[in-house]
């Protein structure tokens, strides 16, 4: 597991949808976190997102399909280098491919993914007793990322470990307007160097439809700039 595919785990930040419903389902936020979308309100059938430099370079683009239950049944994603994962749901494991290897996914009663295997790494993860992420690590490998929220499911914390020892971590401050679900300004930290990372969207029926990302360093200049874009369709 690479740290900075995690890292943009916890960064990246897409735009939102026009839904007055504000509940998410069981599994939606864990999905977002895994598969790097921005988490979406209501009975969503399918949402496609896309994140842009500000010279509107694409920089990933993901499809995510949902059964009425709420559970993920197709994933597609293509990030900036052109890789690309794509898998289907199989009765209780998602199947396809991810940048050119055999992925197979096993999920739980509960539709929650817990085990990743390609034919070079296996992937377990982890669950707190609120049912939301908490921890994601190989057999194969020292580092672990171990993930902390509030009280409402959001993350305010991605710490990752080599050992005992903290190489990285990013934190979140979630703006104190409940009703901005996705307003955000996350700080990382890593190699003693530290950048800020504040989102700010705008919303229609309190939920977002376009998000904008700027990142300053320790000085508070800006070293880059992102926006969100997102369509969805309901059951």
């Amino acid at each position: 597991m690479k740290p900075t595919l995690l890292l943009l785990m916890a960064t990246i930040l897409l735009s939102g949808c026009d839904n007055k419903n504000a509940d998410f389902a069981p599994q939606m936020k864990n999905y977002a976190y895994l598969y790097q979308f921005e988490a979406i309100p209501g009975k969503v059938k399918s949402t496609h997102q896309r994140l842009f430099s500000a010279d509107d370079t694409p920089i990933f683009d993901v499809d995510i399909a949902f059964d009425g239950q709420g559970c993920i049944s197709h994933v597609k994603s293509i990030d900036k280098a052109g890789e690309i994962t794509e898998v289907t749901r199989e009765g209780d494991k998602l199947t396809g491919t991810e940048n050119g290897q055999d992925v197979v996914v096993t999920l739980n009663k509960q539709c929650a993914l817990l085990k990743k295997v390609t034919p070079t790494m296996t992937v377990d993860i982890g669950y707190n007793e609120q049912g939301w992420v908490d921890q994601i690590s190989s057999p194969a490998s020292d580092v672990k990322f171990h993930l902390t929220y509030n009280n409402v499911g959001d993350m305010t914390l991605l710490s990752i470990k080599k050992g005992d020892e903290e190489v990285s971590r990013a934190s979140a401050k979630h703006d104190t307007d409940a009703k901005k679900i996705s307003d955000v300004v996350t700080t990382v930290q890593r190699n003693e160097q530290s950048k800020t990372v504040t989102t700010q969207c705008q919303y229609k029926n309190d939920v977002p439809f376009r998000c904008d990302t700027v990142t300053t360093d320790a000085a508070g200049q800006v070293t880059d700039r992102q926006y969100g874009t997102i369509d969805v369709t309901y059951y």
